[in-house]
């Protein structure tokens, strides 16, 4: 009795790490960071979101703004 006492925290626990590590559905989803007032800043934005490890980013006009937004996956 003992044992499966000891055991079940130890079986929760893993399976809490599994489910962590495991990929998500929402994982490829596109990610929104934000607006920016010229397409450069946003490219600017994007390079350095790629440069932190980010696999993706686009840049997504609006055409009655004018602004740029960085969407990252």
């Amino acid at each position: 009795m003992r044992k499966r006492g000891a055991l079940l925290p130890l079986g929760v626990a893993a399976m809490a790490v599994i489910g962590l590590s495991a990929p998500s559905a929402q994982a490829a989803d596109w990610t929104y960071i934000g607006m920016y007032a010229s397409k450069t800043r946003c490219v600017d934005a994007g390079q350095q979101y790629q440069r932190e490890g980010w696999s993706e980013w686009k840049c997504v006009n609006r055409p009655l703004s004018g602004e740029y937004g960085l969407y990252i996956r």
